[in-house]
C-alpha cells in the first residue's frame, strides 16, 4: 500500500511498504525574517507522521523548502537526506555544518531506492537549480515539481522516461520579489499575477496527470511589511476559481486541493478535512487571527530588529562580494549607482553603492541619484554574512524604486550577478567550471532552452512569458 499526506507548504510524506520519505519539511515556525509563515498552519497531527523517518528529498535551497530549524528540531543526524548533484555546493556545506553527513547525491536522471520506492531527480535552472522529484511506487507514480519551472524538451523527456503520473503536484503563486519594483511614472509591468495560473495549467496539461495538486505556494505573510500582500498570493482555491472560469485544464486531469493534513491512499482512495477550505473562504480574518495567535514572535523580531545597525565590517564584507563579480562583467555598469537606505522602524543609513569599482560609501539622506533601494538593516546583514543575497528578496520586504526603466535594468543585471556570487559562481574557479560542464553533459537539453530563452529576452519577452512559451511547446 501506498499513502501520501501533505505536511505544509511544500512539505509531504510518501509511504509504501515500511519506508517513509519526506520531502522540504518546512514544519515549524517562518522563513525569511518572519515573513513567510505556512498556511494554513501546520496540524498538530502531522508531528506523529515524521516520528520515523527513513530519508528527506531537498529540492533546493530557498528557506521554504530547505529548512535549517526544522531539520534540526525532528531528524536525528544520522538521517539520510537525498539532493540533486549541482554545481554549487552550497546546500550540501550548509548540511555538513549542521551535522548531516548521510547525504546521498543524485545526479540528474539518477533513481535512487528506497525500499519499494523508486526515486528519481531531474534539474532545472541556469545557475539556481530546482530539482523535481518522481518518486514510484508499486501503486503510484508521483511528479513533485514543486518551484522547478521545468520544461520544453527536458520535461519530455522525463514524460518519455516514466510515463502517465497518478500526482503532479506544482507551485502557482509568486515566490519572487517583481511586485517590490517600481518605476516612477511608467507603466512597465513587472509582473502579471495570472501568469502563475496560466503556468500551473500549462504544466499540468503537458503532464496530463490524474490529479494535478496545488503545491509549494501555501504561505502568508505575518510581518507588518508584507501583510499587505497576503492579497496577492494566488492560494489554491483562487487558482482553482480562474482556472475554472477560463476552462484551461485540458484532458482528463482533476485539480485536487490538499492541505495540511490531508492524504490519499492506494486502498481507500482520498482523505480531504473539509474544515481546511475555511481558511480562504474567511481568508482576511483567519490570517489576522494568526498573526495575533504568534504576535509575540513578531514582537520579539521587531525588536529584535530595532537594535540592530549596521557596521563597517559588514559594510567591507558587501564590497568584497560585489569585487568577486569579474570585473569585465561589472564594467557595463560605468556610470550606475544606486542608493542603498538601511532601516528599521528607528533610523536608517544611506549609502551610494558603484558596481562598477565596487565600493560602498556613505552618504547623505538628501542624496539622489534616480535609483533607490530600500533594505531592512538586519536583512542586509545576515545576507552579507551569511552571502544569501537571494533569499533577501525573496522575503519582499525589500523596496527597489527607479526613475526610468534604464536604471531598473541596470540594477536588475547587477542583482543577478549578485545571486551568483551566493550561488558560488564567482569568483570564477576552474573546479566550478568543470563541474558545469559535467553537470550540463546529461542535461544538454536545457542549452537549447537557454538559448531560445536569450532570443525571446531580447526580443523584450519578460521572464514569465516566456516560461509560458516553454510551456506550450512541452
Amino acid at each position: 500500500m501506498t499513502t501520501l499526506k501533505t505536511l505544509s507548504h511544500a512539505s509531504c510524506i510518501i509511504k509504501n511498504g515500511d519506508k517513509t520519505l519526506i520531502t522540504d519539511p518546512w514544519l515549524i515556525g517562518s522563513c525569511y525574517w518572519r515573513s513567510w509563515w505556512n498556511y494554513p498552519p501546520v496540524k498538530e497531527s502531522i508531528y506523529e507522521d515524521i516520528k520515523k523517518i527513513d530519508a528527506i528529498y531537498i529540492t533546493h535551497v530557498h528557506w521554504d523548502h530547505w529548512h535549517g530549524p526544522s531539520l534540526k528540531k525532528f531528524f536525528p543526524k544520522e538521517t539520510l537526506i537525498i539532493t540533486h548533484k549541482e554545481s554549487n555546493t552550497r546546500s550540501v556545506e550548509d548540511l555538513r555544518s549542521m551535522g548531516f553527513n548521510n547525504i546521498k547525491l543524485l545526479k540528474h536522471g539518477e533513481s535512487f531506492k528506497l525500499g519499494s520506492m523508486i526515486l528519481t531527480a531531474y534539474q532545472f535552472g541556469l545557475a539556481m537549480n530546482d530539482s523535481a522529484l518522481v518518486v514510484e511506487t508499486p501503486e503510484m507514480k508521483l511528479l513533485d515539481a514543486n518551484d522547478c519551472k521545468i520544461a520544453g524538451s527536458s520535461l519530455r523527456a522525463i514524460l518519455k522516461k516514466h510515463g502517465q503520473f497518478d500526482f503532479a503536484l506544482r507551485s502557482h503563486s509568486s515566490a519572487n520579489d517583481r511586485v517590490c519594483y517600481s518605476i516612477q511614472g511608467s507603466d512597465y509591468q513587472m509582473d502579471d499575477e495570472n501568469h502563475y495560473s496560466r503556468s500551473f495549467a500549462l504544466f499540468m496539461n503537458a503532464v496530463n496527470p490524474k490529479f494535478a495538486v496545488p503545491f509549494a505556494s501555501n504561505h502568508c505573510h505575518l510581518h507588518k511589511d508584507v501583510y499587505h500582500l497576503n492579497d496577492l498570493v494566488n492560494d489554491p482555491f483562487k487558482l482553482e476559481a480562474y482556472l475554472s472560469a477560463k476552462k484551461l485544464l485540458k484532458n482528463n486531469t482533476q485539480l485536487k486541493i490538499m492541505l495540511s493534513g490531508d492524504s490519499w491512499s492506494s486502498s481507500t482512495g482520498f482523505d480531504i478535512d473539509p474544515l481546511n477550505a475555511k481558511f480562504f473562504s474567511d481568508k482576511s480574518n483567519k490570517i489576522s487571527e494568526y498573526k495575533e495567535s504568534v504576535s509575540n514572535k513578531l514582537k520579539q523580531f521587531y525588536d529584535l530588529e530595532n537594535k540592530m545597525s549596521p557596521n563597517a565590517r559588514i559594510v567591507e564584507m558587501f564590497a568584497t562580494q560585489i569585487n568577486s563579480i569579474p570585473f569585465f562583467l561589472r564594467k557595463k555598469f560605468k556610470g550606475f549607482t544606486y542608493k542603498m537606505i538601511l532601516f528599521n522602524d528607528h533610523s536608517q543609513w544611506c549609502y551610494i553603492v558603484s558596481p562598477f569599482s565596487g565600493t560602498v560609501e556613505k552618504c547623505e539622506e538628501e542624496f539622489e541619484n534616480g535609483s533607490k533601494i530600500l533594505i531592512p538593516v538586519k536583512i542586509f546583514i545576515d545576507s552579507v554574512a551569511l552571502n544569501m543575497f537571494h533569499h533577501s528578496s525573496i522575503s519582499k520586504r525589500n523596496k527597489y524604486i527607479f526613475d526610468n526603466e534604464t536604471y531598473f535594468k541596470k540594477f536588475d543585471q547587477f542583482q543577478n550577478l549578485l545571486e551568483y556570487v551566493e550561488l558560488g559562481v564567482f569568483p570564477l574557479r576552474l573546479k566550478y567550471i568543470l563541474r558545469v560542464l559535467s553537470m550540463y553533459s546529461r542535461r544538454w537539453r536545457e542549452v537549447f532552452i537557454y538559448g531560445k530563452a536569450y532570443l525571446l529576452s531580447r526580443k523584450g519577452m519578460p521572464n514569465y512569458y516566456i516560461e509560458e512559451e516553454f510551456l506550450k511547446d512541452t
